[in-house]
């Protein structure tokens, strides 16, 4: 199991020192740098908006990797090993990729308002999901067309095709008076057909009853009967439990049916490999979207708790997995002075009164921001960021 932790600490003017406070408290785990660029503050009301609107994103597209990652097996029936080498973000494995995640600013642009760089995200991840959707509901119409074909070459002779069973000395053909029938009959009802099916209805040539073949289930008869009483004779066998296929040998229908079913084959053989490659291919920009939303909320949640100008270091944390409760629990006994000491407080009350005369003006719901406060349950910044879609890969 891959885990990590991203959070932040006030930094009290020196970084140096914050690092070395988390490291002594991480034995057995491993620091790496999380740096963010210098993002446009704006307006309180607007981050408490924002966290609310972060926290959905984070989760949802945690989700969407989820599914590509079970699309992807699904699919193509990979292993989580070969899909750990396959699923990249900008050439890297994820792990890399998060342990060495950089803001891209060429396509986040950092200078930007903060909901506009959200909206960028978010507005992206919304075509992705499309995209996926569309592609799914099309490779799922042609799998069950498939299922069909299959059905048809594969199933008892109740259901398959006949196109490959019967041949050209099992029919009479050019007859203005008489057809040949094909009857699916159970193999314990098959003495019940050689008994009966003369008297079925009048106009069935005694006699001509013939197997064509058989399986385990069904034995399938030709026999001929006069054009004009085909309806009655059918119904006559359906009462009596025999399957009156729905058959005129043609050569050129059952090549055209040949081809179509090649067709259909090699056409979910092409959306397979389309869609796969599509995944994998989007697979990294799902990654580093969820990438950049933790970071937005490290950022966000972070001015929220510790206020301006901004004094906080960001850090990534790979816990020892065995001890991660313990790591978390000694971490929160450290930092349980930002809970009640002077500085945090005051920042609080400034905040809450900042946004109760905001929600006197109707700007935003107090509540909403009250709830926010509250649902914090660490004393500083903290976000899991679990990469667990591929543990047994390792």
């Amino acid at each position: 199991m891959t885990l990590y932790w991203l959070l932040s600490v006030p930094a009290h003017g020196d970084g140096h020192v914050a690092w070395r406070d988390i490291k002594n408290r991480v034995a057995g785990g491993e620091l790496y740098d999380f740096v963010l660029p210098q993002f446009k503050i704006g307006t309180l009301d607007t981050l408490v908006r924002l966290s609310d609107d972060l926290g959905k994103f984070d989760a949802a597209y945690e989700s969407t990797m989820g599914k590509f990652v079970e699309t992807l097996r699904g699919l193509g029936g990979a292993t989580s090993r070969q899909l750990h080498g396959q699923l990249l973000v900008d050439d890297k494995p994820v792990d890399q990729y998060i342990r060495t995640f950089s803001w891209n600013n060429a396509k986040y642009r950092a200078d930007r308002p903060l909901p506009e760089i959200v909206s960028q995200i978010a507005e992206q991840m919304g075509s992705v999901d499309s995209a996926l959707k569309t592609k799914l509901t099309q490779y799922n119409a042609i799998k069950n067309s498939l299922a069909t074909v299959r059905r048809k070459q594969n199933g008892n002779l109740s259901v398959r095709s006949l196109g490959g069973v019967v041949r050209p000395e099992h029919c009479i053909s050019d007859s203005e008076y008489l057809r040949t029938v094909f009857v699916a009959v159970p193999q314990q009802l098959s003495r019940d057909w050689e008994n009966s099916y003369e008297r079925l209805t009048d106009m069935v040539v005694p006699r001509s009853s013939q197997m064509v073949a058989e399986d385990p289930e069904y034995k399938l008869y030709a026999v001929v009967v006069f054009k004009r009483v085909f309806d009655e004779f059918s119904n006559k066998a359906r009462d009596a439990k025999f399957i009156v296929r729905d058959f005129v040998f043609d050569q050129e229908t059952v090549e055209r049916d040949r081809l179509a079913a090649m067709e259909i084959v090699e056409l979910e053989q092409e959306l397979l490999e389309n869609i796969t490659e599509w995944l994998r291919g989007s697979f990294g920009d799902v990654v580093a979207a969820w990438m950049h939303v933790k970071a937005l909320r490290v950022f966000v949640e972070s001015i929220l708790r510790y206020g301006i100008p901004p004094d906080f270091l960001p850090v990534l944390v790979r816990p020892p997995i065995k001890q991660a409760s313990k790591v978390k629990q000694q971490l929160a006994d450290f930092y349980a002075y930002l809970e009640t000491s002077t500085r945090a407080s005051d920042r609080a009350r400034s905040s809450a009164g900042k946004a109760k005369k905001q929600d006197d003006s109707g700007a935003f719901d107090m509540h909403e921001f009250s709830s926010i406060l509250s649902s914090e349950y660490m004393p500083f910044v903290f976000f899991e960021v679990p990469w667990t879609f591929l543990d047994d890969a390792e």
